[in-house]
């Protein structure tokens, strides 16, 4: 009996030539199974996207201007998906996800100010009353913005007077601000000016910190202290220009510990003779902003990170079943070397394994489908390591790591079994 994946010499007759066309039929049925298979995935990613993005959207519709943003934007991303414009609705894909972590952080921010209105201490802070401050809660929260279009890889949206502006320069968005920046609202004490709380800092000089010496091109960090030290060099030069940063620190610092209601100086000017006390002030600041910095990253995978994930993935989602695995409805396709005619060559050989199960030794045995003609009949491979199986098998689960987990899940004890 010839074995389906040995090379058959040419023959006249036209039995072999139904043999060999029934081969490629096979094979073809196979490959066209196997970009079923990944369309599938990809089908199903792209709808899990679509309905955490969805959800996402959708928490923002207490702020109906950005859920019009956020909502415009997704639709484009889904009009350049359906025409298969790849390039534009990755980028527009991006640009959401950036979109969206900002107007959530924003508006959660925004909520936890004004639930903050209904504390009497918060309140004694402004000048205004509560129903002027809710007011005017109301009109930001309810502040109308339209999507508009799309050019040259920048969103434009306009607001409730047909002002037109990228998305990232809604207020709010761009620079933090809240109805309580509002030119209305009064405090009831003056605070001295050049004070930047942890997150405008950390919001205005991100882009100066995150250069390539600290940062790759994937968003990770290579040199914590060296992004620190640039912080803290950065902070310590803004001290040394802005008397009012470090006032402000101490004054808040205070008032937090119950120290101070109201920003008493000679209390502030005493405190700033601690240089201790200033020192932890000052340290306890550059680590707040390294974090917001750090936290701010949008870190991606690494090509070998996304194919670490896959093999992992393919590993545990085999189906394995007292101890053996099936492949019976797809067989999996390995390629091996094996010697050739003549002395010293060789040729490729294919192997159909339609299973791995494991012999009464407990090793792992190969289930291989040969045959031709319509006949087929099931061939034993002990899988040896370093084999030629064991390395087309391990390149197909993306590494002999991951198959080594593969048979540990079948319940092959690695350390016992010498294979």
């Amino acid at each position: 009996m010839a074995i389906l994946t040995d090379n058959i010499a040419p023959q006249s007759n036209a039995s072999s030539m139904l043999s060999k066309f029934g081969d490629d039929m096979q094979r073809m049925q196979l490959l066209k199974e196997q970009k079923q298979e990944k369309e599938n995935l990809k089908k199903e990613r792209s709808a899990m996207y679509r309905g955490q993005t969805s959800a996402q959207i959708g928490s923002l519709e207490q702020f109906g201007g950005l859920y019009n943003v956020a909502q415009g934007m997704y639709n484009k991303y889904l009009e350049f998906e359906q025409n298969g414009d790849i390039e534009n609705a990755a980028m527009v894909k991006t640009q959401l996800d950036m979109t969206l972590k900002a107007m959530t952080g924003y508006t959660s921010n925004f909520l936890d100010l004004r639930n903050s209105l209904l504390d009497d201490q918060v309140m004694a802070g402004y000048e205004n009353s509560y129903d002027d401050l809710n007011g005017l809660a109301d009109e930001y929260q309810n502040k109308s913005y339209t999507y508009v279009r799309f050019e040259n890889g920048r969103h434009i949206v306009k607001d409730a007077d047909g002002n037109e502006m990228f998305v990232e320069q809604i207020p709010g968005l761009s620079d933090g601000s809240t109805f309580l920046n509002d030119e209305t609202v009064v405090m009831k004490e003056v605070l001295p000016d050049g004070y930047l709380d942890v997150y405008q800092y950390a919001g205005q000089r991100s882009a100066s910190f995150l250069t390539s010496d600290v940062m790759d091109e994937y968003g990770r960090i290579t040199d914590e202290e060296a992004l620190k030290t640039k912080i803290s060099d950065s902070f310590e030069e803004r001290v040394q220009l802005n008397d009012g940063q470090l006032l402000n620190m101490i004054y808040l610092d205070q008032r937090a510990k119950g120290n101070m209601s109201r920003y008493d100086q000679e209390k502030v000017a005493k405190k700033l003779e601690d240089q201790d006390y200033i020192q932890q002030l000052k340290e306890e600041y550059v680590d707040d902003v390294y974090n917001q910095v750090v936290g701010s990253i949008n870190v991606q995978k690494t090509p070998e990170q996304q194919r670490a994930a896959e093999s992992r993935r393919m590993v545990a989602e085999e189906n394995i079943q007292d101890g053996q695995i099936t492949f019976a409805e797809k067989p999996l396709q390995l390629t091996i070397s094996v010697p050739g005619e003549k002395e010293g060559t060789s040729r490729p050989k294919s192997l159909y394994i339609i299973g791995i199960s494991k012999d009464d030794r407990g090793l792992p045995v190969l289930r291989n489908s040969v045959g031709a003609d319509g006949e087929f009949e099931m061939e034993k491979i002990n899988l040896t390591r370093g084999s030629q199986e064991w390395r087309a098998l391990s390149e197909h689960y993306g590494g002999e790591k991951y198959l080594i987990d593969l048979l540990t899940r079948m319940g092959i004890d690695m350390k016992k079994y010498e294979m």
